[in-house]
């Protein structure tokens, strides 16, 4: 694997990607894209992702946008690393909870974050109390179904660490400072803080504090 990332560390669809590029470990450029100066809106950035959004891939003459169809693709590259299952039955699976993450369980997350986290440091102003309360319920909707597969179960799909894996907890990577109410599902704390245990996990919240994802 030899490609170009196009991320922002600290937005946890960029996270997601390059924790999945971390843990297969292959060779991979990071081109820091500073959502906060606005690089998604440039003319170089937009022929990558006309959507002027993070993050993008580039590998060769291929370019890839969406952060689950990236990592897919990186998985693919990899089969080795097994974080898609052989079986049809267990892609489909996979695809299930990745789905799922992009049209449930991200959307009321992010919305959270951007209330309580992003607004402020793009000046955005403070959060507004009714966005935040609409996707508090949404996010306690999904939590609750999540936290109810991951009983008895140590990952989302199987006996193994797969992309489905990745693709949930990444949106955990701001748990803490959007104070996500986890409290009442003890399941999905147990399950993420399992994965922050991963070296892919550790390595890829470094890349937060580096000097170019603090600009």
């Amino acid at each position: 694997m030899s490609v170009k990332i196009h991320a922002f560390p600290a937005s946890p669809r960029s996270f997601k990607v390059l924790l999945v590029a971390n843990h297969l470990g292959g060779d991979y450029e990071l081109c820091f894209c500073d959502l906060s100066k606005g690089a998604q809106k440039s003319d170089l950035y937009t022929a990558v992702n006309p959507n002027q959004k993070a993050p993008a891939v580039e590998d060769g003459d291929f370019r890839l946008w969406e952060s689950n169809a990236i990592i897919q693709y990186l998985a693919a590259t990899m089969p080795e690393a097994g974080l898609l299952p052989a079986d049809e039955k267990g892609r489909a699976d996979v695809a299930r909870w990745m789905f799922w993450e992009s049209t449930s369980w991200d959307p009321a997350i992010a919305t959270i974050v951007f209330e309580r986290v992003v607004k402020g440091l793009f000046g955005g102003g403070g959060p507004d109390a009714a966005e935040v309360e609409k996707a508090l319920q949404k996010f306690n909707r999904v939590a609750g179904i999540l936290n109810q597969h991951l009983k008895g179960r140590d990952y989302l799909c199987g006996d193994s660490l797969s992309l489905a894996d990745f693709a949930v907890a990444a949106d955990l990577s701001m748990a803490e400072a959007a104070s996500l109410p986890l409290e009442p599902y003890p399941e999905i704390r147990r399950w993420s803080a399992q994965l922050a245990e991963l070296p892919a996990w550790k390595a890829t919240r470094a890349m937060q504090q580096t000097p170019a994802a603090a600009a």
